[in-house]
């Protein structure tokens, strides 16, 4: 009896060595067998901030005309120096006024190839930030014959500050609806991945209906239809209120429960 033994411990071993397991199942059943895929789970969080367009930036176009090309752009530089000495001295700093490069438009009479007269335009974009210097500005426009208010365009000037802290906002709410899910459910999440999604910002529905009111009462004054398109940038810029928004997506993995 003392040598079967061996003889039968070893056939078992041998036979055990040989019987594998045999996996069965379709391609996609035996890689979640092989790699089990992490539980993860997403939370999203959204916040807004309002604030008030504390800045303007003011084009103003600048226009002389004369028979000699040099005449036109001598009434013109002139004439510019002249708006910006008055500028400054209303208390706007010379670094916020800006003129852009000048363009000439030779004017054709009826008869002839030569040119009648030269025009020489200029734009002039003046930074502001009180209710003082866009007094000034109108003066000058209704002063000068020569000079056009073009456009007005209305910034907020904390605008990365005020983007930053909406996010930060939006990600704190993240994070304690990841505390409130631990404590509830007894899970631990273990941060994977995020996703932001910035929705941006523009003006409120009541900056919105107040420049909408504003636009409204201007054409109806007008002699002429003007563009709806000059104001079609009213959602982004506004002299107004403005809100921003701002979304985070972080995605969660359930890594053990919580002990």
């Amino acid at each position: 009896m003392k040598k079967i033994i061996p003889i039968i411990l070893l056939a078992f071993a041998s036979s055990g060595a040989v019987a594998n397991p045999e996996l069965k199942g379709t391609p996609e059943e035996l890689r979640r067998f092989l790699h089990p895929s992490d539980r993860i789970v997403s939370i999203y969080a959204q916040s807004e901030q309002k604030a008030y367009s504390d800045k303007a930036i003011i084009s103003l176009v600048i226009t002389t005309e004369d028979q000699k090309l040099s005449a036109s752009l001598s009434k013109n530089s002139e004439l510019r120096a002249s708006i910006t000495k008055q500028f400054v001295a209303a208390g706007i700093d010379l670094e916020n006024i800006k003129s852009s490069k000048f363009s000439t438009s030779p004017q054709y009479g009826w008869f002839g190839k030569k040119p009648s007269s030269y025009k020489v335009v200029n734009r002039m974009a003046v930074t502001i930030t009180e209710e003082n210097q866009l007094k000034e500005i109108a003066s000058v426009a209704d002063n000068y014959e020569q000079v056009e208010l073009l456009d007005t365009a209305f910034e907020h000037s904390q605008k990365e500050m005020t983007e930053e802290m909406v996010n930060q906002q939006a990600l704190a709410k993240v994070m304690k609806q990841k505390e409130f899910y631990e404590k509830s459910l007894g899970i631990k999440l273990v941060p994977v991945g995020f996703r932001k999604s910035n929705i941006g910002y523009g003006a409120t529905q009541g900056a919105m209906a107040l420049e909408s009111a504003v636009v409204t009462s201007r054409n109806k004054s007008s002699s002429y239809q003007e563009s709806p398109a000059r104001y079609e940038s009213s959602a982004k810029s506004s002299f107004d209120e403005v809100k921003y928004e701002a979304g985070i997506y972080v995605d969660f993995k359930i890594e053990s429960e919580a002990l």
